[in-house]
């Protein structure tokens, strides 16, 4: 029984892994240069802590956005938000 639980288990943990990665960044050409889109999102108001390209190829930042905690993954292509998580 024990054996069968445990199986279950790391079943379930390795298909919930990949829903729990970051968005993917697949481009062709120049990528917009980091610090450009950082100030870009300064301006917009986000105060960012922490700046990195993601392990996906997008640019990620960890920072807050009107007091709030936030992820941001951004496409290096385009500047646009691929995918952001917010926390109270």
């Amino acid at each position: 029984m024990r054996k069968t639980l445990l199986s279950a288990f790391a079943a379930m943990t390795a298909l919930s892994a990949p829903a729990l990665a970051g968005p993917r960044c697949d481009g062709t050409g120049d990528r917009l240069p980091q610090e450009q889109v950082r100030e870009r999102y300064e301006r917009q108001g986000y105060e960012i802590r922490k700046w990195k390209v993601s392990s996906g190829g997008c640019y990620e930042f960890y920072g807050y956005e009107n007091g709030r905690k936030v992820e941001v993954y951004i496409d290096p292509w385009t500047g646009e938000i691929v995918r952001k998580n917010e926390e109270d």
